[in-house]
């Protein structure tokens, strides 16, 4: 999509869903925690760290960086919140300013990059949806070396109509997700990576 199309469709998205966005934040003040705007560090286009926002889901505690060693932070509300995404309303601003694309590799944290080759992910901008986040719609887990793989096979065959047909089947997707799974002795992936957070 034309940069400036996409700019043009994030603002238009803004204020469409700015009472939505407004009632989700006090939704996450009141039954989540304060502040409701969460401001995490992920890694851009270039490898470029940047802020990025999202509506508060997980009440405060240990961060591990994957959701299924965090599920004892979740309430009912914050459930609803990520089970509609309604925590990633404030992603739009970032494709308004140009940091995300509609399209694209999911950002990560760079804690979650290590010893992975991201070369290729990084050479477009992060998006709000794309091939991993279909997988994952679909199947409720995602391996993120499969998940480096799926964003790479993205930007070699990107195209405007490849964008479009990703954007449909995510609210195709969306509409019924039944949710993801959050068992974390699921996969060898998950295994792994809580062996590495007891030794820490």
């Amino acid at each position: 999509m034309p940069r400036a199309l996409e700019a043009l469709a994030a603002f238009i998205l803004i204020v469409i869903t700015l009472p939505l966005t407004l009632v989700t934040i006090f939704i996450s003040s009141v039954f989540i925690g304060f502040p409701p705007v969460y401001m995490s560090k992920r890694i851009g286009r270039y490898g470029v760290e940047y802020t990025h926002p999202k509506i508060r889901s997980m009440k405060g505690g240990r961060e591990t960086g994957r959701v299924f060693f965090e599920v004892h932070r979740i309430n009912c509300c914050g459930r609803v919140l990520r089970r509609l995404h309604l925590d990633e309303l404030p992603e739009l601003f970032l494709i308004l300013i140009g940091r995300m694309s509609f399209v694209g590799p999911r950002p990560l944290p760079a804690s979650l990059l290590k010893g992975l080759d991201t070369s290729l992910r990084e050479r477009v901008r992060p998006g709000w949806t794309g091939p991993a986040q279909l997988l994952l719609l679909r199947k409720g887990r995602l391996d993120k070396r499969l998940q480096i793989r799926l964003d790479s096979h993205y930007v070699r065959q990107r195209s405007p109509c490849y964008d479009l047909r990703i954007m449909i089947a995510t609210l195709s997707g969306v509409c019924r997700f039944s949710g993801v799974n959050l068992d974390p002795g699921g996969s060898a992936d998950r295994i792994s990576f809580g062996a590495d957070l007891d030794r820490d």
